[in-house]
């Protein structure tokens, strides 16, 4: 079926195109009793108006592309919120798009973004280079959010330390033979491991590290040959929260629980954490806020273009839940 364009809502309502083009931008030179019968006569044909064409004849300002990593990962739909929560109290459009956890649809989909013609993109998760990031940013501003991106305007949590408190509280527990399951170290993803290995070497403990994928079946699966030997760890940290339910997922296949067999500690404080029923330890980066304080980020970058690159950290906090515990009787730990 052919679309209704503006020509036939002009045809229905009697009034030239131009005039239709106008009612439908919200500009100026339209009777009320005129835009009246033109949405009228758009309603009754079924009319969708182009909102990205309609934005580029106003040359408006206030459309925001707004990437996110994986919508698997429910951290990402917390910043999400954020995001919309600011953009539409400022009137700001919003274009999203989605990659994937093994970072292969970034480029696709910044490119789908570029395309769309908005005027800032908010990066919540990329895994493309800080080079790669850069050169995008001489095309449109970005922001990147929950990573810190040299020479690009970003709003993220201070990951060291918050890999540090984690590690920090296994620690005051009790617990020696801590694993940290470790994402893939790329640019702008190091902080976790660092702050991890940091204090376990100040605490005189060899750090053990497990590289792992950023999804929950990855997770799963790595940590499952660990688990299964004699000496496996009192405690594993997860470098993110669905990492964390892989470890569990793998748990209980085993018939083991946590936190009598195994602590088990994640990372972003996302909404499934939280549920009744798994009340998870993790580290929280507030996403939300992240979110908020991104959508801030990339207006201001709107209204002032030359303004210089904004940088803004924020402090995690640790959030105890019912995954932890001191290390099990007999395990050799300190203190048992």
């Amino acid at each position: 079926m052919k679309p209704t364009t503006l020509e036939d809502v002009a045809r229905e309502a009697g009034v030239s195109r131009a005039l239709v083009s106008i009612a439908y931008r919200g500009a100026e030179g339209v009777s009320d009793i005129t835009r009246a019968r033109i949405f009228e006569a758009g309603r009754t044909l079924g009319y969708r108006p182009n909102r990205i064409a309609a934005r580029l004849a106003s040359k408006a300002t206030d459309t925001i592309g707004v990437f996110l990593q994986d919508m698997h990962n429910d951290v990402f739909a917390d910043i999400y919120d954020g995001i919309r929560e600011v953009a539409d109290d400022g009137g700001k459009h919003l274009v999203l798009a989605v990659g994937t956890p093994d970072g292969r649809m970034d480029d696709r989909s910044i490119e789908t973004l570029l395309q769309s013609r908005v005027d800032v993109v908010l990066g919540a998760g990329l895994l493309l280079s800080d080079e790669a990031v850069r050169r995008y940013s001489r095309v449109v501003s970005i922001v990147s959010v929950a990573r810190d991106l040299p020479g690009v305007d970003s709003v993220y949590s201070n990951n060291f330390l918050g890999a540090t408190a984690a590690t920090e509280y296994l620690l005051e527990l009790g617990h020696t033979r801590v694993m940290f399951l470790a994402n893939p170290q790329t640019d702008g993803y190091l902080d976790r491991q660092r702050g991890f290995e940091d204090t376990m070497s100040r605490a005189g403990i060899a750090a053990q590290v497990l590289p792992s994928r950023y999804s929950r079946s990855g997770a799963a699966e790595d940590i499952g040959a660990l688990l299964d030997s004699p000496q496996r760890p009192t405690a594993v940290f997860a470098h993110n929260d669905q990492a964390a339910f892989g470890v569990l997922d793998a748990m209980a296949l085993r018939g083991l629980r946590a936190p009598q067999d195994v602590s088990v500690v994640g990372y972003d404080n996302s909404s499934v954490s939280r549920a009744p029923g798994t009340m998870l330890t993790t580290i929280d980066i507030h996403g939300v806020e992240l979110g908020r304080q991104a959508a801030h980020a990339a207006m201001r970058r709107l209204n002032e273009e030359s303004s210089p690159r904004i940088a803004s950290v924020s402090t995690p906090s640790l959030v105890i839940g019912a995954t932890t515990g001191k290390p099990p009787n007999g395990s050799g730990e300190r203190g048992h």
